[in-house]
């Protein structure tokens, strides 16, 4: 029983902190994306393939977060 409560504390951290950390990073990028516009730079080739590979890594962590979610709710079925 512990471990299943360990388990579904971990993915409940995972479900609140994954949204906290990509709305902190797209405030990030909104705020230098703003720093550099007012100077009349664009954002970097690089930095917006890192915000990509960045968005697609997290999306793919929500599908294996929802994909645990199913299994622990047939486990306890």
């Amino acid at each position: 029983m512990p471990s299943e409560y360990v388990l579904t504390l971990g993915i409940l951290a995972i479900v609140i902190g994954l949204p906290v950390l990509f709305t902190f990073v797209l405030k990030l990028n909104k705020q230098k994306h703003e720093q550099k516009t007012s100077k009349g730079v664009d954002l970097d080739q690089e930095e917006t393939k890192i915000l990509n590979d960045l968005h697609r890594g997290l999306e793919r962590m929500e599908k294996r977060i929802e994909a645990l979610e199913t299994i622990i709710m047939e486990k306890r079925r």
